[in-house]
């Protein structure tokens, strides 16, 4: 059963960037399954490739998109996508030195608290420079 459930109000209204936000919190909920016994502990070194891999293939489509239309706020959404890569690379830097200790919970908190807000607020203004450049188009 997964925690964190894609619903239309997180619909950014760009087909390829839903699915992709759907993929990204399938990825966060087998990390919740992680820590609810549900998945091999072992399974998170996988996890964290998985992760580290998606977002950055993600971010770079994502900021395709946004240059496409001239997103005005470009710089400043690649910021928090690059902060959020190098919290990732830390994560999995810690998890790699010491797999025992790693703070499954505190990981999990940050990237299901950060991808919410980020598909919400951030993506939404996204959302709405998308559209306006393809009403322009027409």
């Amino acid at each position: 059963m997964s925690l964190i459930k894609w619903s239309e109000k997180m619909s950014v209204g760009n087909a390829a960037l839903d699915r992709d936000h759907q993929t990204l919190l399938n990825i966060l909920n087998q990390f919740h399954g992680v820590m609810r016994g549900r998945v091999e502990r072992e399974a998170l070194s996988g996890l964290f490739e998985e992760l580290a891999h998606y977002t950055e293939y993600h971010f770079e489509m994502e900021e395709r998109l946004m240059r496409m239309c001239a997103y005005a706020e470009l710089e400043d959404h690649k910021a928090l996508h690059d902060g959020l890569k190098r919290r990732v690379a830390v994560f999995k830097d810690r998890h790699a030195a010491d797999p025992e200790n790693f703070p499954l919970l505190e990981m999990f908190d940050f990237l299901s608290d950060w991808m919410m807000r980020h598909i919400l607020r951030e993506d939404m203004k996204i959302s709405k420079a998308l559209q306006a450049a393809k009403r322009k188009k027409k």
